[in-house]
């Protein structure tokens, strides 16, 4: 998000910070869940296979799940901000002999 000024904050300017934090809480939050929701056949299978793989899996699901938070944690410029992005737009006085004319501007309609 932009804060005031047009300045970006911290994690847009270090997109895989957040990615990282969001990859690791899912990390931990899956297995988690699976052990104390799991139903107990599917831990005695994470027992049988030993503690190399399921330490390549846990590895897996974190470089897996930063990759994809990455992509979708992408910042995207707002509609807004692309408008605001371009110059001032001036528009032109309604004729050149009016001394006042934002004044006359609004005042045009009762011509």
């Amino acid at each position: 998000m932009s804060g005031p000024g047009g300045r970006l904050s911290g994690l847009d300017r270090r997109p895989w910070t957040l990615a990282l934090i969001a990859g690791a809480g899912l990390t931990l939050l899956l297995p988690s869940v699976l052990a104390l929701y799991g139903p107990l056949e599917l831990l005695d299978t994470a027992v049988r296979l030993g503690n190399a793989r399921l330490a390549a899996g846990v590895a897996t699901l974190f470089v897996v799940s930063t990759g994809c938070l990455r992509l979708l944690l992408r910042r995207r410029p707002l509609p807004e901000e692309e408008v605001d992005d371009g110059p001032p737009v001036r528009h032109a006085a309604a004729s050149l002999d009016v001394k006042d004319a934002p004044a006359a501007a609004s005042r045009a309609h009762l011509r």
